[in-house]
């Protein structure tokens, strides 16, 4: 009964101290994973943050239509300052040349054979870590060598044609600190490594001595394929390690790096404390097993001494000769243990009744609280939520206003005008630098020559002179305050747009007037541009519905002047919403901009593709020299709008309904009648794919 009273005990013992070293071993796996994911997650925002950052350089205007490199330098160093990590910013000549740079540094250096250059020609490039070959000696000194990871893009002036290519180079520094805010507390609490390897299998950060050295562990193999997880390896210093891994960036997305973030601890620091544990309940179960054996024992012997009392009596009836009398003969004692024990059953019994109670009740008050904290922790993952987008949003209005302040204050920075006195007659009195730079004239070249000879276009002298007459008779009170646009021309002869605010000055010994000459030609640049911007859909590039509303009236006009049919496609995806409630509407976003391109790399290059809204897009086929070209457009558009879109987290195939409207010459221009004949085709045809199975 002791035997089997300890061996039952220690088998227990042992039984939970085996889950307890499995559940030691999965929560600090998933510790570990959770680290990789917070170094993963900042690494991949820094490079998204690098990248949009050169993407909106590449929209400045101050860039894409810079007159001089100095112009260019302000803009780069106001964004070097605001962020210093960013060790080099430089904007090169198609032809490789550095045409601007930060501090000046590289400018005129041919750049041509290096990775960023070549992959941001045509779009959004991030490059990988590499050492500083051109700047390294131009930077200053580091106590660790320079490395850096580039972000480039195209740059293309306000007219279309190619400007050429925009980099930073972000220094590596970041990420060190990046890791320390990260690591010292993991380190401290965990004594956790943190690795950030390339491709190739070169540690770009790690410990002490590791870095660009090359690794190679089944860790890291799984990263790159991807999948997040966490396993036990033994590394090539022999010990056993927990180690958990993860992948930062798109490997289809050319402006993210696919970096592999392994986190490591060494498996008997990560399972200390269940090592500990497990002594401890070997050591209580051995103690607590022996007791208990001793207390069997003991209870056996207590037992068992009634029927040994009650055995020698019945041995001594026995033995007695057969003619003793009755009365002679020792008395049978009453054995009353097994009462007791039955008492003691009873009570037992009743006992594991009302425990089995007290149990039953713990266990609803258990599953009562497991769903509170349930609850509870969903509400607090969605504040959360909530709060990181507010964070976002916040974050991205910060951005917006320091861009815009360092648009402000460059524009003030540079807002000089031109000032000219002038006598009656119009001829120069007086003239500043800032009218030398800007008409390209000196001052002892105009002073005394008339105005109007250098600046005025033919057709405007003689009204030139007929004002400036009128405001001698009339005097300085009709030119007060007045502001005057002109178009002038400049020493070379190209036209200058300025905005002229006139003054009447009285003398003694008559009068004159003065004028400041504002150069305007950005701001018309500018309006130029916004109403390019007004015209163009924000999500996918393509024309808007007001754009799409002139070029269909355009569009019908041609028609009947050449005699030729056109028509509108009306384009809606089935089941969009369903994409949009599943997977979130940044996956809709980007399957509308793939469904946008998908539609204009399909039809001509003559034909219009706008997007009218939401999901609905419109086609403008002009030159159609029958109705069935039509036709023969949508067939070529159905099977390529079937093939599955690949998103971000999910790849998903859904078909688009096609309405067609053909408008013929004699046809009368209506385009309201147009477009509805088009949405209700569109319409008749969604009702044919309604049986079609849903999205996947």
């Amino acid at each position: 009964m002791a035997a089997t009273v300890l061996m039952s005990v220690l088998s227990l013992l042992v039984l939970v101290d085996h889950f307890a070293i499995d559940y030691a071993e999965r929560e600090a796996g998933l510790r570990l994973q959770q680290l990789s994911w917070q170094m993963r997650d900042a690494l991949n925002r820094v490079v998204q943050k690098a990248t949009g950052d050169v993407q909106l350089l590449t929209e400045l205007p101050q860039i894409r239509d810079a007159q001089s490199p100095a112009e260019v330098r302000q803009v780069l160093e106001s964004l070097q300052k605001t962020f210093p990590d960013y060790a080099w910013i430089g904007l090169a000549n198609p032809d490789g040349s550095v045409y601007a740079a930060t501090q000046g540094q590289l400018e005129g250096q041919d750049v041509s054979t290096r990775a960023w250059f070549k992959g941001g020609r045509e779009k959004l490039y991030a490059g990988d870590f590499h050492p500083a070959t051109l700047l390294g000696k131009k930077l200053p000194y580091s106590a660790d060598p320079w490395r850096f990871v580039d972000a480039a893009g195209p740059v293309r002036r306000s007219d279309g044609s190619y400007r050429g290519v925009l980099c930073v180079h972000m220094s590596w520094n970041w990420a060190r600190r990046l890791a320390l805010t990260i690591l010292t507390p993991a380190d401290q609490q965990y004594s956790a490594d943190i690795y950030v390897v390339r491709a190739d299998g070169t540690v770009m950060l790690g410990p002490k001595g590791a870095e660009e050295t090359t690794i190679a562990a089944t860790s890291l193999a799984l990263s790159q394929t991807g999948a997040p997880g966490s396993l036990k390896e033994t590394w090539p210093d022999g010990h056993s390690y927990l180690t958990g891994f993860s992948r930062t960036g798109d490997v289809n997305n050319p402006a993210t790096l696919a970096w592999s973030v392994l986190v490591r601890q060494r498996e008997d620091v990560a399972l200390a404390g269940a090592r500990a544990l497990e002594r401890q309940i070997l050591l209580l179960g051995a103690i607590l097993g022996a007791a208990m054996a001793l207390a069997a024992s003991a209870a056996a012997r207590r037992l068992t001494r009634p029927l040994n009392a009650l055995s020698k009596n019945i041995e001594e009836r026995s033995a007695a000769p057969a003619d003793t009398p009755s009365d002679a003969l020792p008395p049978i004692p009453l054995v009353d243990s097994f009462h007791e024990a039955q008492v003691l059953s009873r009570a037992l019994a009743d006992l594991v009744r009302n425990e089995q109670g007290h149990l039953a009740t713990l266990r609803r008050m258990n599953e009562q609280l497991e769903s509170t904290v349930g609850e509870r922790t969903r509400e607090i993952a969605r504040k959360a939520l909530l709060l990181e987008r507010a964070l976002a949003q916040e974050q991205s209005t910060q951005r917006l206003l320091q861009e815009r302040a360092a648009e402000l204050r460059a524009i003030l920075d540079n807002a000089h005008d031109a000032f000219i006195a002038l006598d009656p007659g119009g001829v120069v009195l007086d003239w500043n630098r800032q009218a030398e730079k800007l008409i390209g004239w000196s001052r002892a070249e105009v002073i005394g020559q008339p105005l109007a000879a250098m600046v005025l276009p033919p057709l405007l002298r003689r009204a030139y002179e007929r004002d400036m007459r009128q405001l001698a008779e009339c005097g300085g009170d009709t030119v007060l305050n007045r502001r005057i646009e002109l178009t002038l021309h400049n020493r070379a002869g190209q036209e200058l747009p300025v905005e002229v605010s006139l003054a009447y000055v009285p003398r003694s010994s008559g009068h004159l007037f003065i004028a400041f000459l504002h150069d305007i030609s950005e701001r018309k640049s500018l309006f130029e541009s916004m109403a390019a911007m007004a015209l163009r859909d924000t999500l996918t590039g393509l024309p808007n519905r007001r754009a799409l509303m002139t070029a269909l009236d355009e569009a019908i006009q041609r028609a009947s002047r050449l005699r030729h049919s056109c028509a509108v496609f009306f384009l809606d995806l089935d089941r969009f919403k369903q994409v949009n409630d599943r997977y979130g509407h940044e996956e809709g976003d980007e399957l509308l901009r793939q469904f946008a391109l998908r539609v204009q790399h399909t039809v001509r290059k003559t034909d219009t593709v706008g997007r009218l809204a939401g999901d609905e897009f419109v086609v403008i086929l002009e030159n159609l020299h029958s109705d069935s070209a039509a036709q023969e457009t949508a067939d070529k558009l159905r099977p390529a709008l079937l093939q599955p879109f690949r998103l971000k987290t999910a790849t998903v195939s859904l078909s688009a309904s096609i309405g067609i409207a053909i408008h013929h010459p004699d046809d009368p221009q209506d385009i309201e009648m147009l477009l509805t004949r088009a949405d209700r085709a569109m319409y008749a045809d969604k009702q044919h794919h309604a049986a079609d199975p849903a999205p996947v």
